[in-house]
């Protein structure tokens, strides 16, 4: 039998290794993006929101920005921990050969897999006490499990979402210290959810089989914001924060729904000799649309970061019970960002963790 082509194995395994997975227990919770920064710190950030990662985590951070910002190219890769073994793995056997795809599905079994690319582009400033951005939107994920020891079956699940969005932050001159916020998205989204056996990806029509199982669709929604910050006695910044992201839950169509979610964080921010010290908590998902379960612990994000003078900061903190890490390296025209975070693949804290590495390179202006 004829092999599949090499762009055929490339798009195959992006599917393979970029489809939300469930694992044999639950599915991990689907917020809507993640950035970098962010999950460096623990996934802590809607009290914190002060840069470009403001338009989905919390729209009134963007009064929090400062002058003019540009990002012109911002690739990001993430990828779990055996995901590369996997991908190696599959392009070493004969894709045609059942027997030889079911082995390497039973090797698997019970492991979780993710993968998402994004390539976003925004623009914003800053005039008064209102932050504006305009960003656009390119971003795929997806993740794999494989179950059933016996008769292994390969579950598949993939977004894939482009548009535009839109955010303005403005700080209420009235009330010293408030922010508001308010952002507006409008995607389109082509999905995967199938579940697939060793015969169905072994038959030479399988890339047929994948185009024909993905379900499209279109909608907007909206999110907002608030975020109230007050200096204690010249020592420390507190900040509080409450988000809605997309508040009007997404209906796609015949594609994945994308739900509404409720966020709510506090923030401690020092300034000394020129280094910012700023720790987190959030509690995600207050009203429980993410995911099946109401496990506390997996909702708890908590995380600290610390930018030196110049050029540096580093990032540390606990996502639903498991460590996280992240640095920056920002040489103004080009930036490096780096994390690693677990998510958890059970039903709660600590059950099945599942460990994620993030890099971005982001090249752009601010002024």
């Amino acid at each position: 039998m004829m092999r599949l082509t090499k762009y055929a194995r490339v798009s195959l395994c992006v599917f393979v290794v970029l489809l939300l997975a469930t694992s044999a227990w639950a599915e991990s919770y689907r917020s809507f993006h993640k950035g970098v920064r962010p999950l460096g710190m623990g996934g802590a950030f809607t009290a914190v929101a002060n840069d470009q990662n403001a338009i989905d985590y919390n729209p009134a951070g963007l009064s929090r920005t400062e002058g003019v910002g540009l990002g012109i190219l911002n690739p990001m890769v993430a990828a779990s921990e055996d995901s590369y073994d996997l991908y190696n793995d599959f392009d070493d056997i004969d894709q045609n050969d059942t027997a030889e795809v079911a082995e390497l599905l039973s090797k698997y079994v019970g492991d979780n897999f993710h993968v998402k690319v994004a390539a976003d582009i925004y623009a914003g400033f800053r005039v008064g006490g209102a932050g504006v951005m305009v960003a656009g939107v390119g971003r795929g994920v997806a993740d794999m499990a494989i179950r059933n020891p016996t008769y292994p079956e390969l579950y598949i699940t993939s977004d894939v979402d482009y548009g535009g969005q839109v955010g303005v932050g403005y700080e209420l001159p009235m009330v010293p210290g408030l922010s508001l916020g308010v952002g507006v998205k409008a995607l389109n989204r082509e999905s995967i959810d199938e579940v697939y056996t060793a015969v169905d990806i072994a038959d030479d029509d399988f890339e047929d089989t994948l185009k024909d199982d993905q379900k499209d669709g279109s909608d907007a929604s909206f999110d907002l914001g608030m975020i109230w910050s007050r200096e204690v006695e010249g020592v420390t910044r507190v900040s509080l924060g409450l988000a809605g992201i997309n508040i009007r839950e997404m209906d796609f169509g015949e594609a994945r729904d994308q739900e509404s979610q409720y966020n709510a964080g506090v923030a401690f921010e020092q300034t000394f000799f020129g280094f910012t010290l700023t720790e987190a908590l959030d509690y995600h998902d207050i009203t429980d649309n993410l995911a099946e379960d109401d496990s506390t612990e997996k909702k708890l994000h908590m995380g600290a970061e610390l930018t030196f003078p110049m050029i540096l900061a580093v990032r540390g903190g606990l996502s639903q019970g498991y460590y996280t890490a992240g640095a920056t390296v920002d040489l103004t025209l080009i930036r490096f960002d780096v994390a690693t975070y677990g998510e958890e693949m059970g039903v709660y804290s600590g059950q099945k963790e599942n460990r994620r590495y993030v890099a971005q390179v982001s090249m752009g202006w601010s002024w």
